[in-house]
C-alpha cells in the first residue's frame, strides 16, 4: 500500500495590529501606557500586537507577560529612521536597531526580522515616497494605515505598489491616540502563535487586509496629532527623530 500524503499543517488565523505607539515612545507625546494599549487591544479580541516605538524597542518580558495574560502575543518592534525615512522592523536584532542607511539594512539582511514600509505615501518628509520602490527588495510588506476617510485615502498608491511587486498589504492602526479602533488590521495565517511563526507568515505573504474607513472622530484625533507634530517640527530646528505619526 502506498504512503498516504502528509496532511497540510493546520494554520491559526491571528488578528494582528503590527504598528502602534504608547507613552514610552521617546519621540511622541502620548498619554496612554503600554498596559492601557494592551487592555484596549484585548477588548477587541486581537491575538498579536507590536508596539513600535521610534528609534527604540519597547518590548520587555514584563510587558510580554502582561499581554500573554490577556491572550495577546506581543512582538518586539521598532520604527527606525533610515536616511530620514521611517522603516518598521518586527523582531529586530541588536545590530538592526542601529541601522541608519538602506545599504546597512541590506548588508545586515533579514535574519529573524520582517521589514514593513509604514505609511509610505502619506504627507511628511519621513514617509518613504520614492525611496520605497528604490529599496523594494528590503521589504516584506507595505502598510495600509488606518488613518484615512472614504474620500481621502493616501493608501491608494501603496496598494498599486504592493500589487506591482507582489507584496502583501499589512493593515495597521499606527495608533497614537485613544480610543483604540480596529477599523484596520491584519489577519495572519501562522502555524502557531509565536514571533517566529508570525514573521515567517509575513515573509511568505500569508496575511490579508481587513479595513474600513476610520470613524470621523477617531480620524480627527489622529489628524490633530499629525498637524501638531508637523507644526512643532517646522517651528524649531529639524530634529533627527522628527516625522509623522
Amino acid at each position: 500500500m502506498g504512503r498516504l500524503p502528509e496532511a497540510a499543517p493546520l494554520m491559526l488565523r491571528l488578528k494582528a495590529d503590527l504598528h502602534t505607539h504608547c507613552a514610552d515612545d521617546p519621540r511622541d507625546r502620548i498619554d496612554y501606557s503600554a498596559e492601557m494599549l494592551i487592555d484596549a487591544v484585548a477588548q477587541l479580541n486581537f491575538d498579536v500586537l507590536a508596539i513600535a516605538l521610534h528609534k527604540r524597542v519597547g518590548y520587555t518580558e514584563r510587558l510580554a507577560a502582561y499581554a500573554r495574560e490577556r491572550g495577546i502575543l506581543l512582538i518586539p518592534a521598532i520604527e527606525l529612521r533610515v536616511e530620514n525615512k521611517h522603516v518598521l522592523v518586527l523582531n529586530p536584532d541588536a545590530e538592526q536597531v542601529h541601522a541608519q542607511t538602506f545599504a546597512e539594512l541590506r548588508r545586515l539582511g533579514r535574519r529573524g526580522a520582517a521589514f514593513i514600509a509604514p505609511h509610505p505615501f502619506y504627507p511628511g518628509r519621513s514617509c518613504l515616497h520614492g525611496r520605497l520602490v528604490e529599496n523594494i527588495d528590503l521589504f516584506d510588506g507595505i502598510e495600509y494605515c488606518s488613518l484615512y476617510l472614504r474620500g481621502l485615502n493616501p493608501n491608494r498608491k501603496a496598494v498599486r505598489v504592493a500589487r506591482r511587486f507582489g507584496l502583501p498589504l499589512i493593515g495597521t492602526s499606527d495608533t497614537h491616540a485613544m480610543p483604540f479602533s480596529d477599523s484596520t488590521f491584519s489577519m495572519i495565517e501562522a502555524r502557531e502563535a509565536s514571533t517566529e511563526a508570525v514573521v515567517d507568515a509575513l515573509r511568505q505573504g500569508r496575511v490579508s487586509l481587513v479595513t474600513r474607513p476610520r470613524p470621523v472622530l477617531h480620524a480627527a484625533l489622529m489628524v490633530t496629532f499629525f498637524v501638531r507634530d508637523q507644526l512643532e517640527s517646522l517651528a524649531g530646528p529639524f530634529r533627527q527623530e522628527a516625522g509623522p505619526p
